[in-house]
């Protein structure tokens, strides 16, 4: 049901003449989506009392419509459009079964689906049909620009997740095309080679505190994100935590609290192999002097925090990422996720023991730490040059 303030659904979009006051139903359920009027401009001169009950009234509405449930929002008519309606809102789908951020990830490659072959009936496809869609996304988003191997894989890999999960509801022509499209391989990206190195991180951290369009907390938020996830060798998810459930209020699953900060040791299970990790970030000199400038009053709950003071989405972390990066004079070849492969390999070219540096990334062997050093063409390089001197050699 939709939020109980006192005024729901209220937001507030900088204009150029001045700020205007908008009431969003997407603000207060993701099951919004098909809500007839989802965006609602409200007078610019209504008073607090006007503005409450306007905000009452369409959130009243809005609860009717969500209380008639998923089935008289959606239908399966025969078109890609109307499986992946079925997919993303049938109570059953797999889609409300993982976590927040990977559900975003199919809703993002479901809108790619649905603007570009949305109208296609199912039955009427062949796999070299899908094949030329990933032709199609895969293409470059201007001319001269890279290639998006990426979105094109994720698309696919949805869609076949969508027939999959329309032949389980009883619909045979999505069985079939599912079962053929098993024949046909698409290119996925290849492994990352970029690197973050420690100049990157300083520099993220000199232009975040600069970065006078984020709120003043979220600027050192963002710095203190960056360096922590540099310093300690995490995954962004153990530096953000992430939000879970149907909404995302719901509820925040994280580790990296000011509770959790006694004298400045971390301690938290990693997300992905579940170990056990102790931190002292008193000695890591990127990240310390920052968590320091933190007012004291400021020291309760996620460290990294969103505009409203709350623990920061993935969505807007990713986003604000990219912007601060730009500032920051990083390539866009340089992705946040390339952090963790940078500190390790500022581990590896210091002499650090590779089984001292696989621990410390958290890792379950030795073979996956080696993968993201991003130096070893280099190091074999430096190995062939030293046996060709040998056989020179009198």
């Amino acid at each position: 049901m939709a939020d109980r303030s006192a005024t729901p659904g209220l937001v507030r979009r900088k204009r150029k003449a001045g700020v205007a006051l908008y009431w969003s139903a997407l603000s207060l359920s993701r099951n919004a989506r098909l809500f007839p009027d989802p965006l609602i401009r409200l007078p610019a001169d209504a008073t607090a009392a006007e503005l409450q009950d306007l905000c009452e009234t369409y959130t009243a509405r809005l609860n009717l419509w969500l209380a008639d449930g998923p089935a008289q929002r959606w239908r399966y008519d025969g078109t890609v459009a109307g499986l992946c309606d079925t997919f993303e809102r049938h109570p059953d789908s797999p889609i409300h079964e993982v976590k927040r951020n990977t559900a975003d990830s199919y809703v993002d490659s479901l809108k790619v689906i649905r603007a570009t072959v949305g109208a296609r009936a199912i039955r009427a496809l062949v796999p070299m049909d899908v094949k030329r869609w990933y032709g199609q996304w895969r293409a470059p988003a201007k001319d001269g620009g890279p290639e998006r191997v990426k979105r094109a894989h994720d698309a696919v890999a949805t869609f076949r997740m969508v027939l999959r999960f329309g032949f389980a509801l009883g619909h045979k022509e999505c069985g079939a095309l599912a079962e053929q499209l098993k024949m046909i391989r698409f290119e996925r990206s290849g492994r990352r080679e970029g690197e973050m190195t420690v100049e990157h991180v300083r520099a993220f951290v000199a232009a975040a505190l600069r970065a006078e369009r984020l709120p003043e907390h979220c600027r050192l938020s963002m710095a203190i994100g960056v360096a922590t996830q540099f310093e300690t060798m995490l995954r962004q998810k153990d530096v953000i935590g992430e939000w879970s459930g149907p909404s995302a209020r719901d509820a925040w699953l994280g580790s990296y609290t000011w509770e959790n900060l006694p004298g400045g040791i971390l301690r938290l299970k990693t997300s992905k192999a579940k170990r056990l990790a102790v931190f002292d970030l008193t000695r890591m000199e990127l990240v310390w002097p920052l968590l320091q400038s933190v007012p004291q009053a400021d020291r309760v709950g996620a460290v990294v925090k969103g505009p409203a003071g709350d623990p920061i989405r993935e969505r807007t972390y990713r986003k604000w990422f990219r912007e601060i990066a730009g500032l920051a004079g990083i390539p866009a070849t340089v992705w946040n996720m390339d952090s963790r492969a940078g500190a390790i390999t500022e581990a590896m070219e210091a002499g650090a023991d590779p089984a001292a540096v696989s621990d410390g990334a958290t890792h379950s062997s030795l073979t996956m730490t080696k993968r993201y050093d991003r130096r070893v063409a280099e190091r074999i390089l430096t190995v062939a040059e030293a046996r060709k001197a040998r056989r020179s050699a009198p």
